[in-house]
């Protein structure tokens, strides 16, 4: 399941969603907004997505994942907007029958949303504002 959403999530919540009892191992992932950034305190974080496209290449990159770890059920669920330190970013689930590849899978799934995913981060710091390609 993915979600491109503005509110904020429950792990709970989405955890029983994608209950499965062939499942021995969920792996579950939250990136949430840290201070400081570049050794500089963080006001805010501003995060605006391509959503049709990102959804679209986030289906990708679950599949693809699905096939090479085995994955039985997962979730990846990315926020957008305005967001304060400490608030949630992102949330991964994986859930197999192996939990190497749970592990696996979940990081495969981040390392390539950050690098392929059209979402972009404006970091508001204390003294500048930076803007970055991706998460």
């Amino acid at each position: 399941m993915i979600k491109i959403q503005k509110d904020d999530f429950s792990v709970d919540v989405e955890l029983k969603k994608i209950k499965n009892d062939e499942c021995g191992a969920s792996v579950i992932f939250v990136g949430t907004v840290k201070s400081p950034m570049r050794g500089k305190k963080v006001v805010k974080l501003e995060l605006d997505a391509y959503i049709e496209m990102a959804e679209e290449r986030l289906r990708e990159i679950e599949e693809d994942a699905k096939e090479k770890y085995s994955i039985k059920e997962s979730t990846i669920v990315h926020r957008y907007g305005e967001l304060s330190v400490g608030d949630n970013i992102v949330l991964i689930i994986v859930k197999s029958i192996d939990r190497t590849k749970s592990f696996e899978g979940a990081k495969y799934i981040l390392e390539r949303l950050k690098e392929e995913v059209p979402i972009f981060k404006k970091e508001y710091l204390e003294n500048n504002v930076f803007w970055h390609g991706g998460i």
